[in-house]
């Protein structure tokens, strides 16, 4: 089985009307925009324990990931005309390679991200993104040799067979250089290291991943402080919506969770170092 799933979700009018009316993005994207404070996020990052440097994509990782373990109802796959709820919370968090032929972007997954702790998150993150950096990610290899190999004119073809056997047929094809369920259930995406301070970042058709956020470069903004306006630093985090996954209410819903908790972290302190991993193990 390439996913892992539960039973298929019911469809309300509006979803089947949606599903139908759009393929795989083009565009029934939904945007949204938080600009938020900096300073709570990493005044609360410097009292966790890690051996790893903690930053804002780990720490935007981690709160996404548990505002989608909250809503599950954004945490679908959408396969047959129909919705499926996926059993796991797993985040795909994206990486800038420098490569021969130029800058590259690829990635690697957090697997349930929801129930690990910022700092496993961290270690895994570091680790893996030296592995793309090194050429050492034999995932991330096998997907360049083949898309290496192949035409461009043909390469639209094959990203077809693999969409049909792996969320159609929901067959896993290791052996032909297809990892298993690759991006997960959302995309996070720091285009603050690329100097950019805010952008609306597309959904990736290939990917079947319904939420995007995208970070944003902090820079120095007017923020409130209780009943008072302060200079200070401030982050845009911009969220992309497949909106046959959901409507803006469900949309809303998570914002509203993910901004609570971004904001005010001290009183969410268990979502960021309880180890739920461990109990499942």
């Amino acid at each position: 089985m390439n996913l892992d799933l539960g039973e298929r979700q019911e469809l309300t009018s509006y979803r089947k009307i949606a599903i139908a009316s759009w393929r795989h993005p083009r565009n029934p994207c939904t945007y949204a925009m938080l600009e938020l404070p900096v300073a709570p996020a990493m005044e609360f990052l410097a009292t966790c324990a890690s051996e790893t440097t903690l930053t804002l994509t780990h720490y935007v990782t981690k709160v996404a990931a548990h505002c989608l373990s909250q809503h599950s109802e954004l945490n679908h796959v959408l396969r047959m005309g129909n919705l499926y709820r996926r059993n796991h919370v797993d985040i795909f968090i994206t990486t800038l390679l420098k490569t021969q032929q130029g800058k590259d972007l690829s990635g690697f997954v957090i697997r349930d991200a929801d129930k690990k702790p910022i700092s496993l998150i961290a270690a895994e993150t570091e680790a893996r993104s030296l592995d793309l950096r090194q050429n050492r990610d034999k995932e991330n290899l096998k997907v360049q040799q083949i898309v290496n190999r192949v035409p461009s004119m043909l390469l639209r073809v094959l990203l077809m067979i693999q969409d049909f056997f792996q969320f159609t047929l929901n067959i896993s094809a290791p052996a032909f250089g297809m990892p298993k369920d690759r991006f997960g259930s959302a995309m996070i995406t720091n285009i603050g290291a690329l100097g950019i301070e805010n952008a609306f970042v597309p959904l990736s058709p290939y990917s079947r991943c319904p939420l995007l956020i995208a970070v944003g470069k902090p820079t120095m903004a007017p923020v409130v402080q209780g009943d008072k306006v302060a200079v200070g630093q401030s982050v845009t985090l911009t969220f992309t919506f497949d909106h046959r996954h959901a409507d803006g209410a469900h949309g809303a819903h998570l914002i509203r969770r993910f901004k609570k908790i971004f904001t005010n972290p001290a009183a969410y302190r268990d979502v960021f170092d309880k180890d739920l991993s461990q109990q499942d193990s």
